[in-house]
């Protein structure tokens, strides 16, 4: 199993096995103050091998802050079947999106990741971002 990608975005959904993404990529969110009520699409294709289909796999989101202090956690499960057409070996492609509605109290560093699998053959990734003030409209 490997995590092919995890990508910040807008807004993101998968639609008969395509990724469709919009504001797709960044890695700094303004907003007007801190603490500030923001929503984060994180979206993650994880590469599963024949032999860890048709069982559940722990999957875990984590958001950090720059001390390494958990400020989100989202636990769950993921499951792929094996299609009966499916060549004997082949691996596939689980793309999937997470909507996390969050409080973030200050304006700094964070860092969302995803782990996939049991303990002993866990895999992970994780992407920066940075909460910053948005800069003042020009005056007139």
């Amino acid at each position: 199993m490997d995590i092919d990608y995890l990508i910040l975005a807008e807004h993101a959904e998968v639609t008969g096995s395509k990724l469709y993404l919009m504001g797709g990529g960044w890695d700094t969110m303004n907003v007007p103050d801190a603490p500030a009520n923001v929503r984060i699409t994180a979206v993650a294709g994880i590469r599963v091998e024949w032999d860890e289909t048709n069982v559940s796999l722990p999957v875990v989101v984590r958001v950090d802050d720059d001390d390494a202090q958990e400020v989100f956690r989202l636990d769950g499960q993921m499951n792929v079947g094996r299609p009966p057409q499916l060549l004997a070996g082949t691996s596939q492609l689980s793309q999937m999106t997470f909507v996390l509605q969050l409080q973030l109290k200050a304006l700094g560093g964070y860092r969302v990741s995803l782990a996939v699998g049991p303990e002993d053959r866990q895999v992970r990734r994780s992407v920066p971002f940075r909460l910053v003030k948005a800069p003042a409209p020009p005056t007139r």
